[in-house]
């Protein structure tokens, strides 16, 4: 018996490693993005030897296979960051984890989740706002206290004075490389409060003031906000970003950040590395290779230290049972395991990673672990190149083709090798007719630079009559163009995509007007007359479906757009 399931097992192994093998198939790599969350800054004991086992760990497997690039982002919170510092005079913890990050065997990120307290977090008051300037702003002052404010460690009181979020953790550990956890939320009357999943360029733009690298996750593992058809919806969005072999299902720009997502096609979840080899092993077979895949891979999850009561959904993670307890945070002795139980699950989590290292990576020549520089290494920037106009009007003669008499715009367009946003490619044409109406001529190349999504949206399509001249185009765009570059910080961006533009008396809404661009690119010259058509703000059901808030703020919606690892050289 024992025999025969060695054998099965054996088998089972080598249909994985076929599963896995090969180039000559067209199968794309796999990337694993290795990551842990220390965010619990009551139960420190258990923070504390999380990390002492996890890091040398990493640095074991990093040395012995070097070709691999075992790496880690380590997230952690401002509360545990300030902890973790105010202990080190006696445990010398952040000495040692300092060590590591030195030595590139780790890389600190940031995440937000967790902060004090999940019953005190500031909420958005949109109750008095009076206009899409009005919620943003209203949403931007939420925004810094979560990235900046210290709060007390178990009720969440406001500790005036001191440094807490992303601004402490950074001054703790440095620049985050990746920031995660942080969202906004309204109250709600039967769920108390109701977060913004998703659409977060308020967030990016405060952000913005503390650090201008970080990559971002992106459509989260659960249904945080409980929408309906969550999973499709993830699965159906992630389809439309990745078009190419080089573009992942998992990867995406949205708001002119990297965002490395956590759900996509049904096949992608993430993966524990506590849950062994014979669930990464099910999870390969499973796995779509036409596309770079890249897969989300905790380690160190804190369940590897709970009792089963307290491991389970509701109850974890330990932190909710410190907030729920404040007055005795910390964990009771039945919910911790036995130690021989908690290096039980250690030795899982070194055997998934031998097993990465040693049989899936060698059997499929360029999969490997990736960093969260490593993938913003890899991927083609956002921003900051130029395309060739002869390029983008031909891209836009092929829009207005397909755009033909019907009102959805495309999702994105690709010119000269790169994926342009709806508000990129607002930009891009602006920029361009802008200078035919000041010289008379179109400009060889222009620019790609970061801007944000239309401050306000709308359901309406706009007017459905009217006749405008590419001249009058044109002159609009010279008066637009410059606020689109006008990117110095401030609370509501200068450089977003106007809601309105209004065009020889007729006003239209962006997408309109991104059309009538698209089609005086595409007319031989500024003479030519185009009918105004009603356009649809949005490129389909995707693009707004993962949403609580109103669609009159799904501007963020513009900046999708796929990423590309097309720089597959540059990091090995």
């Amino acid at each position: 018996m024992k025999r025969a399931s060695y054998g099965l097992l054996i088998l089972f192994a080598l249909s994985v490693s076929r599963l896995f093998a090969g180039s000559p198939a067209g199968q794309q790599p796999v990337y694993i993005y290795l990551y842990a969350g220390i965010t619990d800054h009551i139960n420190l004991d258990l923070s504390e030897d999380r990390l002492r086992r996890i890091l040398p760990m990493i640095e074991r497997y990093r040395r012995q296979h070097p070709e691999a690039h075992v790496s880690a982002t380590v997230f952690f919170s401002g509360a545990v960051s300030d902890a973790l510092a105010a202990r080190n005079s006696q445990t010398h913890i952040l000495d040692y984890v300092m060590d590591f990050v030195r030595r590139g065997v780790i890389q600190p990120g940031y995440d937000g989740a967790d902060e004090p307290s999940y019953k005190r977090r500031p909420l958005v008051d949109l109750s008095k706002t009076n206009g899409a300037r009005d919620r943003w702003l209203a949403r931007d002052a939420v925004a810094r206290e979560l990235l900046t404010e210290a709060r007390d460690p178990v009720t969440g009181a406001l500790e005036p004075g001191k440094d807490g979020g992303l601004k402490r953790m950074q001054e703790v550990f440095g620049p985050a490389v990746c920031i995660t956890g942080v969202t906004l939320a309204v109250p709600d009357a039967a769920e108390g409060s109701m977060p913004d999943v998703w659409a977060d360029s308020e967030l990016v733009n405060e952000i913005r003031r503390l650090n201008t690298k970080a990559i971002m996750f992106g459509i989260p593992n659960t249904n945080v906000a409980h929408a309906p058809m969550f999973r499709l919806w993830a699965e159906s969005f992630s389809k439309a970003m990745s078009p190419i072999p080089q573009t992942p299902p998992e990867l995406l720009w949205h708001a002119n950040v990297l965002r490395t997502t956590e759900s996509s096609e049904a096949d992608v979840r993430v993966l524990h590395a506590s849950d062994g080899v014979e669930a990464f092993q099910k999870a390969a077979q499973k796995l779509d290779r036409s596309r770079i895949r890249i897969l989300h891979v905790e380690i160190a999850n804190q369940r590897n230290y709970l009792t089963p009561p307290f491991a389970q959904r509701g109850v974890y993670p330990p932190i909710a049972y410190a907030y729920n307890h404040p007055e005795h945070p910390q964990l009771p002795a039945e919910a911790r395991r036995a130690a021989p139980d908690v290096d039980a699950a250690f030795a899982k989590e070194d055997a998934v990673l031998k097993w990465l290292t040693q049989d899936l990576f060698s059997a499929n020549p360029g999969s490997r672990f990736v960093s969260s520089t490593d993938l913003a290494e890899l991927a083609l920037p956002s921003t900051g190149y130029d395309i060739s106009v002869d390029a983008l009007r031909s891209a836009a003669a092929d829009a207005v083709r397909d755009w033909g008499a019907g009102p959805v715009p495309p999702k994105y367009l690709r010119v000269d090798g790169h994926y342009l946003s709806l508000a990129d490619l607002f930009q891009v044409m602006t920029d361009t007719l802008a200078e035919q109406h000041r010289s008379g001529k179109l400009p060889r190349s222009v620019r790609v630079v970061p801007v944000f999504g239309p401050s306000e949206t709308t359901m309406s399509k706009g007017p459905g009559s009217g006749e405008v001249t590419g001249a009058s185009v044109a002159r609009m765009c010279a008066e637009i163009s410059g606020r689109l570059h006008d990117d110095a910080w401030s609370p509501v961006p200068k450089n977003s995509i106007p809601f309105e533009v209004t065009v020889d008396g007729i006003t239209l809404n962006a997408a309109q007007f991104l059309r009538l661009m698209a089609e005086t690119l595409a007319a031989p010259n500024l003479a030519a007359k185009h009918q105004v058509k009603m356009t649809d703000m949005f490129w389909g059901r995707d693009a707004t479906d993962l949403r609580t808030r109103s669609m009159r703020d799904e501007g963020n919606a513009w900046t999708y757009k796929p990423a590309s690892l097309e720089r597959q050289g540059d990091s090995q």
